[in-house]
């Protein structure tokens, strides 16, 4: 099974022995490359809709893999089940239930869209070790949900397909990396079980240092790395400057088109000059959207030059 670039990414981030819930399996061609190379044991296929759920049935089928990835008509992780802890090395009990999958893999969703999963699925995570996205849109929204339950990004790719810049990301679970599982507060148990006497307080996602000559302030780079990946800027990665560039472009000719509008059909004097002020009678929603441009702008013109001149260096 050959996967396009932006499916290979994700797949590239699961960890062998890993037993992965691919949410919004589509076609189900990453679940068959997982079993087909090695990587997992099981897979559990799971779309909200039945169409492609039943095409990736008849893939599984014909690849022969129908004994190691099952198939699950589900809205995120909903039809996932629970299972009972195995007992410890020594012999103990285990730590109560389990969801069936150690590592949630979703891509091609819509950012909104894979923030609310995320956000559903809070209990399940918790007791999750892994999870892998490639988000369709609004990344930044998605690394600001993981940062919330509890996960730490450890890895970031980013790929250009078909004139597509896509982004995937793996996260930890910064509770199985302390060395225990428990519920997030406030997310509802499942039936029949209870909250663990002494829960461990909500862990927070870890902010990499700036390099430095970068940002002067912290909030500027939290800025940054929400929107771009901390990791992606700190290894100066190639498609990340490309896509950089890409934001500058779309955004000066957004500014100058916004600005034509405004001024009857005439074009900024200096239409490649995101700096240009702002025009006093231009509406208030296109004032709205002109300083949003200025400051993203802003933001992508400081990590593009940034990253250039590492590269160069």
């Amino acid at each position: 099974m050959e996967l396009s670039k932006r499916l290979f990414m994700t797949a590239s981030m699961v960890k062998a022995g890993s037993i992965v819930a691919d949410v919004g399996c589509d076609h189900g061609y990453t679940a068959i490359y997982l079993v087909q190379n090695g990587i997992c044991p099981r897979v559990l296929a799971m779309d909200v809709n039945e169409g492609p759920l039943l095409r990736a049935g008849e893939h599984i089928q014909e690849a022969g893999l129908s004994s190691y990835i099952e198939t699950r008509l589900s809205d995120g992780l909903s039809a996932m089940k629970w299972t009972e802890e195995e007992a410890g090395p020594d012999g103990g009990a285990g730590c109560g239930r389990r969801p069936e999958a150690d590592t949630l893999l979703m891509a091609g969703i819509g950012g909104r869209l894979t923030a609310r999963i995320l956000e559903d699925a809070a209990q399940k995570l918790s007791r999750m070790r892994a999870v892998i996205l490639q988000p369709q849109s609004e990344v930044w929204l998605v690394r600001r949900t993981l940062s919330r339950l509890g996960y730490q990004i450890t890895a970031e790719d980013m790929v250009k397909e078909d004139g597509r810049f896509y982004t995937a990301m793996r996260a930890e679970n910064l509770r199985m990396t302390k060395g225990k599982a428990v519920p997030l507060e406030g997310a509802a148990l499942p039936k029949g079980e209870t909250a663990p006497e002494e829960a461990a307080p909500r862990a927070e996602m870890e902010i990499p240092a700036a390099p430095e000559g970068l940002f002067p302030d912290e909030r500027t780079w939290r800025k940054a790395g929400e929107r771009y990946g901390f990791l992606l800027i700190k290894a100066r990665h190639p498609v990340l400057r490309e896509y950089l560039q890409e934001v500058l472009k779309k955004n000066r000719a957004a500014r100058a088109a916004i600005l034509a509008g405004a001024r009857s059909g005439k074009s900024p004097s200096e239409p490649g000059d995101i700096s240009e002020c702002i025009p006093e009678h231009i509406p208030e929603r296109s004032r709205e959207r002109l300083e949003h441009l200025e400051e993203e702008s802003a933001l992508a013109g400081k990590l593009a030059l940034w990253m250039e001149n590492g590269a160069d260096g």
